[in-house]
């Protein structure tokens, strides 16, 4: 296979990435780093850290929820998601991150479930289509890419994303009448997770860069049963407006995001599908990036739930594609 037409392939991956209230189990977004030009928020950026660089990172995520009729008393109302994590670079090219997340869900009538979720363990190997010496072709992530050099920038970059959860969320929770909250209700999912994805990144042209990541992760099965499988679809644009490397605000970026989510659908205890649960939603996602100094940066997205299909749309409640919106701000420090 030519090294043009594998450019080619990667090229259409790339543009291709564009494009349950019974049981929810709280599925929600992963984690963007922010590196590299035009970075986003909820889409995955293929930047990897750069060798012995240290990153910490908190992600907040709130959604309100649709209230429905026909689950009164007891409409999930809303849900805060807090995700701290910590990476490393092991080498320009490998990065190893350790999130830690904590939940809060707060149910019509049963109170509010809170506590930490399941930590998570993710690997990230970060390359290139670009030129070296003269050489056109593929490279893994060097000092110059880490950095940031100027004339790195037009290279089409692109990372590997692997990783597991294990058990350590809350899954014992009690309402306000001393019942166990349903599985959707607690803060982990009673079983390990395991995910992959991959993503790209490339400046089109000066202020403006495009950023895709796919990515699909499974649940294990726990006693109560199995939440459905998730497959994600993202597309990022962002535009400088604002640049100044000499200041504390360094750069402003404007961002859009398309979010493309699909759940299949949940397995009760007798491994029989749950009909009211999964389908595909999409979610239109305006947002914005401000970069402090050189190591500090502060994102905010509004994603709003434009167009779904949900099986059993009407049986529905708490559920991805049945919020008012979610809003997302990020922090992040690099050293």
């Amino acid at each position: 296979m030519s090294y043009r037409f594998f450019y080619s392939f990667i090229l259409i991956l790339f543009f291709c990435c564009a494009s349950n209230a019974g049981k929810v189990y709280a599925h929600h977004g992963g984690v963007s780093t922010a590196f590299g030009p035009g970075a986003p928020v909820e889409t995955a950026s293929p930047m990897t850290l750069g060798k012995g660089k240290f990153l910490l990172y908190e992600k907040i995520e709130f959604a309100s929820f649709e209230q429905k009729s026909h689950a009164d008393p007891k409409n999930i109302e809303n849900f805060t998601f807090f995700n701290t994590l910590v990476g490393y670079g092991i080498t320009d090219y490998l990065s190893i991150y350790l999130v830690m997340p904590y939940a809060i869900k707060e149910q019509d009538s049963l109170g509010t479930s809170k506590g930490f979720g399941d930590a998570g363990f993710l690997v990230q190997y970060g390359f290139k289509y670009g030129e070296r010496n003269g050489i056109r072709g593929f490279y893994n992530n060097g000092p110059e890419d880490t950095i940031g050099e100027s004339y790195t920038t037009n290279d089409l970059k692109m990372s590997f994303l692997g990783g597991f959860t294990v058990q350590t969320g809350d899954i014992t929770n009690e309402d306000n009448k001393g019942n166990r909250f349903d599985m959707g209700m607690q803060t982990g999912f009673a079983a390990p997770t395991f995910m992959t994805g991959f993503s790209a990144s490339k400046m089109l042209f000066q202020h403006f860069t495009l950023t895709g990541d796919t990515s699909f992760t499974t649940f294990t099965r726990h006693d109560e049963g199995k939440p459905g499988n998730e497959i994600r679809f993202n597309l990022a644009g962002g535009y400088e407006i604002f640049g100044n490397l000499q200041g504390f605000l360094q750069r402003v970026d404007l961002i859009a995001e398309s979010n493309i989510l699909h759940l299949t659908k949940d397995e009760d205890e007798h491994r029989h599908d749950e009909d009211d649960s999964g389908g595909t939603i999409l979610y239109l996602s305006p947002g914005f990036r401000v970069s402090l100094k050189k190591n500090i940066s502060i994102g905010g997205l509004l994603k709003f739930p434009v167009w779904k299909d949900l099986n059993r749309e009407p049986e529905q409640q708490g559920a991805e594609g049945l919020e008012h919106f979610r809003a997302i701000l990020t922090v992040t420090c690099s050293f």
